[in-house]
């Protein structure tokens, strides 16, 4: 009888978990720092966005202002990755309830490559499809970094 629970709570918790879509709008570098663990903030609307507005340069503010938000939502990932952050790769963007869950990889550096070991703050900002997000949009976006 336990066995068929844990194998039932497993099924139903794997099926509550939605991978969402997501194509890449932009990155670079963030004009706030937000400390050493990456955060990201979810923006459903153009009103939400300014949030993410506040941290970017212009031309990247206005790439995520003109976003289609019937149809797309805006999610902003940031971290202290400094010059690593051409190593950062979004690996995966899943929804549990209404928790938002970003998975991210930072690649090892290639044999025989250096880079400058400077902190500071970096974006990305990412469209998400809407009607991956379901009817209740997360409330809450937990970033999590492999391999750092």
């Amino acid at each position: 009888m336990f066995a068929i629970t844990l194998v039932l709570a497993a099924a139903a918790s794997a099926a509550a978990t939605r991978v969402v879509t997501w194509h890449l709008l932009t990155r670079g570098h963030a004009s706030q720092n937000d400390g050493e663990t990456p955060i990201g903030i979810l923006a459903p609307s153009k009103t939400a966005a300014h949030r993410l507005v506040l941290r970017v340069p212009h031309q990247a503010a206005q790439t995520v202002l003109r976003l289609d938000y019937r149809r797309r939502v805006a999610l902003g990932i940031f971290g202290p990755f400094g010059c690593r952050d051409g190593r950062v790769r979004i690996v995966r963007i899943e929804q549990i309830a209404r928790l938002l869950r970003v998975r991210l990889a930072m690649q090892p550096l290639a044999a025989g490559k250096v880079e400058c070991m400077a902190i500071y703050p970096t974006f990305r900002l990412v469209a998400l499809v809407r009607s991956d997000l379901g009817p209740r949009l997360p409330t809450r976006v937990a970033v999590t970094v492999a391999g750092a």
